[in-house]
């Protein structure tokens, strides 16, 4: 076995057995013996075999190997108990979701909230124009779909158009009409100016990218997407002053983040000749909501207060212009 001694008693055991012509078993079961103690006690190793197999999975949120945890039902990721705080949302529902397809998901969902308020206006315009031909119809003017009522446009001193940021500004300004749809990104304003009529103005006042600063990591792509909407705002108010309004500080977004997309955005509009002018010298931390992303009434009330001046400011240089 592992000695000379050993090997010289095997051998003498087998010589005697193969001389005397008799097998004589007793040497045998005693070597049978040895080797099943050395077996039981260590001392010889069996080949374990191959070890490739062997799969490691590591928790999605830890980056750490996973012994134990839960699987997200959507996108099959696993997480630790821990790293996930899935304890009690499995005892409540019995799956459980990870936080990167929940927001996937609140983002769809708020996507096609968007759209659907977007067709929603479409509609009540065109109900608008419909409840006017009947009215006309009921008078006697009957209108035929070749006809078209002419009406003189409305002009506005000043067109805002943004997104939930807007909401109450202007609200004591009749000279204001503000536009504003919640969560909106430029590229979808974008759309919103190339199918509604949103009438004449002296001034549009466009405020956007607190929603594309939150949705797309590359500010590049934010400031492409902001020069399409300023030049198609000029195609579509030929005679207004287009004046583009910058990012609005908020929680959760850096002000090292919320300064360099304004200034990309200062430059979209010193080349497509508007007006650039940032919000964040007027607004204080207090005109902020508790949610530390919408203006409260004082708030509301200083960013009016500043598109009225830039209004008045665009239509004095204006008369100067014609004088």
């Amino acid at each position: 076995m592992g000695t000379w001694a050993g090997r010289f008693s095997w051998r003498s055991a087998v010589g005697q057995v193969t001389r005397g012509g008799n097998i004589d078993t007793g040497p045998t079961f005693l070597c049978a013996a040895v080797i099943a103690v050395l077996l039981v006690i260590g001392g010889v190793e069996l080949n374990p075999g191959p070890v490739d197999n062997i799969v490691q999975v590591l928790c999605s949120g830890c980056d750490r190997n996973l012994k134990s945890g839960t699987q997200c039902d959507s996108c099959g990721r696993w997480y630790h108990n821990s790293c996930g705080n899935v304890k009690f949302q499995v005892a409540d529902s019995g799956k459980w979701t990870c936080d990167r397809c929940r927001s996937e998901r609140l983002r769809v969902l708020e996507e096609k909230l968007r759209v659907a308020q977007v067709e929603i206006e479409e509609l009540t315009r065109r109900n608008k124009a419909l409840e006017e031909q009947l009215r006309l119809a009921e008078n006697g003017k009957y209108v035929e779909k070749r006809d078209t009522v002419i009406e003189k446009p409305r002009r506005e001193k000043c067109l805002v158009l943004g997104d939930s940021i807007i909401r109450n500004v202007g609200a004591d300004k009749s000279y204001m009409k503000v536009e504003c749809f919640p969560g909106i990104r430029s590229d979808q304003l974008r759309r919103v100016i190339e199918n509604r009529d949103l009438g004449c103005s002296d001034a549009v006042i466009i405020h956007v990218g607190t929603n594309d600063v939150r949705s797309y990591r590359n500010l590049d792509y934010v400031m492409g997407e902001v020069y399409d909407l300023v030049n198609t705002a000029k195609t579509k108010f030929p005679g207004s002053r287009i004046v583009l309004s910058g990012v609005l500080r908020s929680r959760g977004v850096s002000w090292r983040r919320v300064g360099a997309a304004n200034d990309r955005l200062e430059w979209v509009a010193g080349t497509l000749g508007a007006t650039f002018v940032d919000p964040n010298s007027w607004i204080r931390d207090e005109d902020f909501g508790r949610d530390g992303l919408h203006l409260n009434r004082n708030g509301a009330n200083q960013l009016g207060e500043l598109y009225s001046r830039v209004c008045e400011r665009g239509m004095e240089r204006q008369k100067e212009a014609n004088n």
